[in-house]
């Protein structure tokens, strides 16, 4: 009997250290690139073309959500590339941009009842392709191309609320456009130095 007084005692004693532990994260409440410099193309019009249609069916969470990844990257366009020619047109082709929602197992006995287990994961991708083509004098057009594919990852804890888990999927879009942005902007640095001004 003393055993377990002595086992509920330390139980009950861990849990405050155990919230804690639980400290709230600031996440952006939203995703903008406007603290990044504006890329110069020289083209006359710069577009999307949303290939990629959101859904909110299972497993498939994004169309249950305001920010999504192919609103991120047609944000990015509009943020980031910037028309400075007289001819020629940049595309920005979205082909991915689903958010997956998986539920963990989780351990049940006092590590089930005392431990907070990650019992969800978020996954999220986004691929896309930036094409330019500047028709030439001869009539031929030169044509360049920048391809990325971004994923990010986060789980999520039992006890988070609501409001835990909608900052979870903002974290998760805000990693996913950092990715984004690194990775096509060093794409077309290497693939379209002929057409940046």
């Amino acid at each position: 009997m003393k055993r377990m007084t002595a086992l509920c005692f330390l139980l009950v004693a861990m849990l405050p250290a155990a919230c804690a532990a639980r400290q709230a994260v600031a996440v952006p409440a939203d995703v903008t690139f406007v603290s990044r410099a504006p890329i110069q193309l020289d083209v006359s019009s710069v577009a999307v073309d949303q290939r990629y249609r959101n859904s909110s069916t299972p497993p498939f969470v994004e169309g249950t959500h305001q920010v999504t990844p192919s609103g991120i990257a047609e944000r990015w366009t509009n943020a980031r590339l910037v028309a400075v020619g007289n001819r020629g047109i940049a595309t920005l082709t979205v082909m991915d941009g689903r958010v997956t929602q998986e539920s963990l197992a989780v351990k049940g006995g006092l590590t089930g009842l005392f431990g907070d287990q990650n019992d969800t994961r978020l996954t999220a991708h986004l691929k896309a392709r930036l094409t330019v083509s500047v028709p030439g004098s001869s009539g031929a057009s030169a044509n360049y191309e920048a391809n990325v594919e971004a994923r990010a990852e986060r789980t999520i804890l039992q006890s988070a609320s609501l409001n835990d888990r909608d900052a979870a999927y903002m974290a998760l879009m805000n990693a996913l456009a950092e990715q984004f942005d690194a990775t096509l902007t060093g794409e077309i640095g290497k693939n379209m130095a002929p057409v940046i001004r």
